[in-house]
């Protein structure tokens, strides 16, 4: 009967190895003309897992983060095509996507204020070149003009933005640098805004679209780990302590804002009826000053136009003239559907690893989205951490739920077991999951 169970497992394991390398390729950029009919020019860069699109036209926005053709990223058919010289007079023109504005937004304006945000950072044409495009990686660069507007208080910063995406994984990382050009000290924080689908088209099925994200403990906003920002207090979207350790953010076309102090590095917006998943990695800067009350994330609804948007911020810098600051991400994609219980440069996790034991055998039990086509391996370690035994690999790849339920011999002093991830060819990219064992 243990035979047959495991090479059950090992079976359905080999279907996902087939399946995930029918859609791995090796990466590309390409720039299109009236790509997806946005009446931009974009550069696409792809890999047979992910799409991502670049519009240096209009603040050089990332308009699509797809995972196997399914979108993520909110555009706004009301702008296809529009662009529009900044000036003093310029308005906020909601074209969807991300981008990266100076933080705190309540220094924008001179006179006072916080709206609108600088035009030439904002919607300015960057500059965009193609600085590798291997089989194995492509990168472009972007930069904004320089703010010149005296409205605004942001005269002199510039942005940089390097992408990069990899071959067979959903990653891509992004280098986001604020430059003071100018001929002053400044201090100033990078935020980063990106606005997400929140309804399958032809549908306003707002509920299936959730945002998690982990509390810091001791919170400075207390248990719920998250502050209104604004909107009402008893907003039916804020989900607080919806697991141990997580709140989450329901999308219900409602008006509202949150921050959180959060401290673990991540946050994760699900699409819970298709099953997608996209999250963000980044530094948490214990000693930092954060803007905003403190604030390292942030989730707005919108209760007009149809979108949410996942913010995410660095710690203010002080920046003196010619000085540059580079606050570095990670975008993930995966199959997934639940709660995200964390999320690590390996995989999001949905059920964290248990491990019963009963006469020299370990069942291992576990549920995670992974963020690379490859093989995840079972290490059993003794106390030291030393590599004792393994259970054997399985092939993933984060076009299918990756559920581990195996049965395995234990090694004797096993202390740990470990979930580790490696590419295609063998490279290290990070663990799964982990747990310490209590052995008989």
């Amino acid at each position: 009967m243990m035979k047959t169970f495991l090479q059950l497992i090992f079976y359905t394991t080999m279907l996902a190895f087939v399946d995930a390398h029918a859609h791995s390729s090796s990466t590309s950029v390409i720039l299109r003309e009236n790509y997806n009919n946005w009446g931009w020019k974009s550069y696409v860069m792809s890999n047979g897992l992910i799409t991502l699109a670049v519009v240096p036209q209009i603040g050089g926005r990332v308009m699509q983060y797809d995972l196997a053709g399914h979108p993520s990223i909110w555009v706004n058919p009301a702008e296809f095509g529009n662009t529009y010289e900044p000036s003093a007079s310029s308005s906020w023109h909601n074209y969807g996507g991300y981008k990266v504005w100076p933080a705190p937004q309540k220094e924008w304006i001179t006179t006072g204020g916080g709206w609108p945000p600088p035009p030439n950072l904002d919607f300015g044409t960057y500059s965009c070149r193609i600085i590798a495009s291997s089989p194995d990686s492509s990168t472009i660069h972007l930069e904004s003009p320089i703010e010149t507007l005296e409205g605004w208080k942001c005269v002199g910063l510039g942005f940089r933005r390097r992408l990069t995406i990899y071959r067979d994984q959903t990653r891509v990382k992004v280098e986001q640098t604020i430059v003071n050009h100018g001929k002053r000290p400044v201090m100033w924080g990078v935020w980063d805004v990106t606005q997400l689908v929140v309804n399958h088209p032809g549908e306003e099925d707002w509920g299936n679209f959730w945002v998690y994200f982990p509390i810091k403990k001791n919170s400075r906003f207390g248990p719920k780990g998250y502050y209104i920002m604004g909107g009402r207090g008893n907003n039916p979207q804020w989900k607080a302590n919806l697991t141990e350790g997580i709140s989450a953010v329901q999308y219900l076309h409602r008006s509202g804002k949150i921050g959180s102090d959060s401290d673990g590095g991540w946050i994760a917006y699900v699409d819970q009826r298709d099953g997608y998943l996209y999250a963000k990695g980044f530094p948490y800067y214990a000693e930092g000053t954060y803007p905003d009350s403190g604030a390292t994330i942030e989730v707005f609804t919108s209760g007009g136009d149809p979108y949410l948007e996942v913010e995410v911020l660095s710690p203010l810098i002080a920046l003196t003239p010619g000085d540059s600051f580079t606050f570095v991400e990670n975008w993930y994609a995966t199959k997934f559907r639940g709660t995200v219980l964390e999320v690590n440069r390996a995989a999001a996790v949905g059920k964290r690893l248990s491990v019963d034991i009963e006469a020299n055998f370990a069942r291992l039990r576990g549920e995670y989205g992974v963020f690379s086509v490859g093989d995840v391996e079972i290490i059993f370690r003794d106390s030291r951490g030393t590599r004792i035994g393994s259970a054997g690999s399985f092939r993933v790849s984060p076009l299918q739920v990756f559920t581990l339920d195996v049965t395995a011999p234990l090694p004797p002093k096993s202390q740990r077991v470990d979930l580790e991830l490696c590419d295609t060819k063998g490279r290290w990219v990070g663990r799964v999951d982990s747990r310490l064992l209590s052995t008989p």
